[in-house]
């Protein structure tokens, strides 16, 4: 009964006050959000073993979500903006790629999952498979969180993906000759551009530098290759 009382108060029609605001064309209400929602620096996402995702966002405004619990279409509008303008780093350490990622995407739905334009997040995870050959391959909780992108976020414009660590050292260490190397290069772009929307794809270095071969392949695949905060 509590449930039927409160999709009935849901349902009410909107107050006055409301109704101006919503007479108002779509693309100035827009406007209107993104001065509010939009940051101008990414809002990084961390999380604790067993804990709840919590998030970092240098210079947040005061009171910055007020907008979202103020009225059902407002906030249904805004969550569209809060989600397609910014920028969201996702800070994932454990060990098991992608946790976080399917944590995040669980917590905010899938409705605002398929706003999200814009993602940084590590590189998928590949692994030396054979110390003597020398080849490597693409861990599969890499090929988890790709896929956890492909099919949630549907909005996804650009991916930043972030080189550091192991992963790192067995990238630079690679040339571009090596068949394995060349091959895990492949499949990831195959997933990559099984984003639909997806317009940019960029790989930053964190630590190392890959071989000069290596950075031409990438570009050629369509990647935009950095190094550091450069």
């Amino acid at each position: 009964m509590s449930g039927a009382r409160s999709e009935s108060v849901h349902s009410r029609p909107t107050n006055s006050a409301y109704d101006g605001f919503f007479s108002l064309p779509v693309e100035l209400r827009h406007t209107i959000y993104r001065e509010v929602l939009a940051v101008q620096h990414p809002l990084f996402l961390f999380q604790d073993p067993g804990c709840p995702i919590e998030t970092f966002t240098p210079e947040r405004p005061h009171q910055w979500l007020a907008l979202l619990y103020t009225n059902r279409k407002v906030s249904m509008e805004a969550r569209a903006v809060l989600y397609g303008a910014n920028e969201f780093v996702l800070e994932d350490v454990s060990k098991c790629q992608g946790s976080l990622l399917d944590s995040f995407l669980t917590c905010i739905g899938p409705v605002n999952a398929g706003f999200l334009s814009r993602l940084r997040v590590n590189f998928p995870v590949i692994e030396s498979i054979d110390d003597i050959s020398g080849d490597i391959g693409l861990r599969e909780d890499g090929l988890q969180s790709l896929r956890l992108l492909q099919d949630k976020c549907t909005n996804l414009k650009i991916l930043e993906t972030l080189v550091y660590g192991q992963v790192s050292r067995l990238i630079t260490e690679k040339e571009i000759s090596n068949h394995s190397f060349r091959s895990v290069l492949l499949s990831i772009n195959t997933q990559f551009r099984a984003i639909a929307s997806l317009n940019k794809i960029i790989v930053r270095f964190c630590s190392g530098s890959p071989a000069s071969s290596t950075t031409e392949f990438m570009k050629q695949l369509g990647w935009i290759v950095l190094l550091g905060n450069r």
